[in-house]
């Protein structure tokens, strides 16, 4: 539960009366008299569960201390004093709760002790005015005094069945807490404290302070209430010692996660304004608050050229600075000097693209994205992507749990994109983005042929991935198998020998070709241990009409069907490589102390270029291992 209200209404010394916790606990508070800094208490619902307690400042000037602290509460107590009535931080603070998206709350008239009947109904009657159409249109209302102590029994037991009708933050997921306080103690370290948004973390489990450097800090300790846990949970008010964290590493509104998350500093959103005197242009300049975290931004409206009170837009939020965000998380914004709330909203997209303003396209698919359906904001993550991808990456995209990914794509997904097994599990693409890559693969078949027109082959598959620029070992290259199965089973493509060929393409060599191949391979192998000269062999090409185009051809087709072997311009016949390895592992295999270019030159009977040749092939096969002038054969 969280505290809100106008400054000296009475908010810290209601939770005192009610839990004899002082949430005033710095010595500037004292002094002051007012609550500068979050506070924090709890109850004894008497049976046997406790509840937290927020005591947040209701003064003007700490507005960014109170969104902090509300932003992890489940109801919210209003405090109004009976002899003040609604002030204006009565209002903002109530419009904060309305952005956060609270659903429930109980409002204590506080001070009853020194307002006469007549005068405690026509408060009343005044909040039950600000409340109206609010989420506490019909919270109760009880009359309470800190200092008689009437009303406080009425007050628990309203709290009591408030506890029991709220609905419990999901346990299950990605762990995160904006952390509100950051302490040391002496003989335990680093403390953190926050509300726990969602998850759950276990003493032992390692914990990331984002946005960050990635470093990962172990729980040494778990306070929930003052006492210590095993674990705590979605909706726990926690305190969080942690090994190796030093508060230097600390900046407020950083966020603990139990995975590294990424950052956004674009997001898309749905923004309404409460404050009746602003109208927000385009591009304006405001206050970005969410959580703990506050940072300037500029408002990019979407749908709209300006946007009053009670008006809601679609928006892109430029932020100046990294903030780690989820779908759904709730904002508020304030004017650009942090001196009034202007509204809110709810985070749609946390890595949009660019926007251009008005488009009805990026209009509707934000729309989509704004009811909140996994499904829509998964299908949106794999646009982006432009590629296959996969429920991991997709989870890590959005900052959620892969098994809230695994659950939506168990469901039907939009009509634009497909899922297909692959070798390491489900594939996930566009529509476009798979028939793109389908007419990929023919032009990789198409672009081999056209080079190698002598080849007896088609494309194989590393030549079919490096043309398409697809990874090792991705999404992409999953689903270049997946679809090269597929066009072979319906006929589109011909595999022979883990090649692939277009169904047109018999791959026929002329009588001509044929001739050519024979002249510059005869040549290759009459050579022996000798190099063979390429200016030789373009007198040969020359008298067999080929020009550079058709040697090289011929060239790249011997080596592709294994006659030849090359080493960047030099080539050199198989049966010769095949010989001197033979020789080679014979006299040296096992042999420690290594041998050198000459020694391996008198073993075969060859010169030194081709010595040296032989050895960088058996280099390239890393049968040899070369050690300064030394090489030794593995193995």
């Amino acid at each position: 539960m969280g505290t809100a209200g106008h400054v000296d209404h009475g908010k810290t010394s209601l939770i005192k009366a009610l839990t004899r916790i002082d949430c005033d606990t710095h010595e500037e508070e004292k002094k002051r008299g007012i609550t500068i800094h979050l506070g924090f208490a709890h109850l004894d619902l008497g049976n046997g569960e406790t509840l937290g307690i927020v005591d947040v400042p209701g003064h003007k000037d700490f507005i960014h201390t109170m969104v902090g602290g509300a932003s992890g509460i489940d109801f919210v107590l209003l405090v109004i004093a009976a002899d003040s009535g609604i002030m204006p931080q009565t209002r903002e603070h109530l419009n904060i709760m309305r952005i956060l998206g609270l659903k429930r709350g109980l409002i204590a008239l506080t001070k009853v002790d020194l307002v006469d009947a007549e005068l405690l109904a026509m408060v009343r009657e005044e909040v039950r005015e600000l409340v109206a159409g609010t989420f506490l249109e019909t919270a109760p209302i009880i009359d309470v005094s800190a200092k008689t102590g009437a009303g406080l029994e009425a007050l628990k037991e309203s709290i009591r069945t408030l506890v029991q009708q709220s609905e419990a933050k999901p346990a299950a997921g990605v762990f995160r807490m904006f952390v509100d306080r950051v302490f040391t103690v002496s003989g335990f370290g680093t403390v953190v404290t926050g509300s726990v948004i969602s998850g759950k973390v276990k003493s032992g489990d390692t914990l990331y302070l984002l946005p960050g450097k990635g470093d990962g800090y172990r729980v040494r300790r778990l306070e929930r209430h003052g006492a210590e846990v095993g674990e705590i949970v979605a909706g726990d008010r926690a305190s969080i010692n942690l090994v190796g964290l030093e508060k230097a590493d600390f900046r407020r509104g950083m966020l603990l996660s139990d995975r590294i998350l990424r950052a956004s500093t674009r997001i898309d959103a749905r923004l309404e304004i409460y404050e009746p005197e602003i109208t927000l242009g385009h591009w304006s300049q405001v206050v970005f608050h969410v959580g703990t975290h506050e940072q300037q931004a500029r408002i990019h409206l979407l749908d709209k050229d300006r946007i009053g009170v009670g008006e809601t837009a679609l928006v892109q939020i430029h932020l100046q600075e990294p903030c780690v965000l989820q779908h759904g998380d709730r904002f508020v914004i304030r004017n650009s000097s942090d001196e009034w709330t202007l509204g809110g909203g709810e985070v749609i997209d946390i890595a949009p693209l660019h926007h251009r303003r008005r488009k009805e396209k990026v209009i509707k698919e934000v729309e989509k994205l704004a009811e909140g359906k996994m499904s829509e904001i998964i299908a949106l993550e794999v646009r982006k992507f432009h590629r296959a991808t996969m429920a991991d990456e997709v989870a890590r995209s959005l900052n959620v749990a892969l098994e809230k990914v695994e659950e939506a794509l168990a469901r039907k997904l939009p009509a634009d994109i497909v899922k297909l097994e692959g070798r390491n599990g489900l594939l996930l693409m566009t529509r476009d983005g798979q028939e793109d890559l389908r007419k990929g693969i023919n032009k990789a078949i198409q672009a081999y042929k056209s080079a190698n027109p002598l080849a007896g082959r088609g494309a194989d598959f590393d030549e079919i991935r490096s043309f398409l620029r697809l990874d090792r070992n991705t999404p992409g290259e999953d689903m270049l198998r997946v679809l090269l199965a597929q066009l072979t089973e319906k006929g589109k493509l011909q595999e022979k020998d883990k090649t692939w060929q277009l169904a047109s393409d018999l791959g026929e060599i002329s009588d001509q070709q044929r001739r050519r191949i024979a002249a510059i391979e005869d040549y290759i192998q009459s050579c022996g241990l000798q190099v063979p000269l390429m200016s030789v062999m373009e007198e040969i090409a020359a008298k067999q009409n080929m020009g550079d185009k058709d040697l090289k051809q011929v060239l790249h087709h011997l080596v592709v069907n294994g006659a030849v072997c090359r080493v960047q311009d030099d080539v050199i016949s198989r049966r010769v490589v095949d010989d001197c390895r033979q020789k080679l592992i014979a006299r040296y295999a096992g042999d420690k102390q290594g041998f050198t270019v000459a020694d391996f030159r008198d073993l075969t009977g060859s010169n030194r270029k081709t010595s040296l040749l032989l050895l960088a092939i058996f280099d390239q096969e890393k049968l040899t291992r070369r050690q300064g002038d030394l090489r030794f054969v593995k193995g």
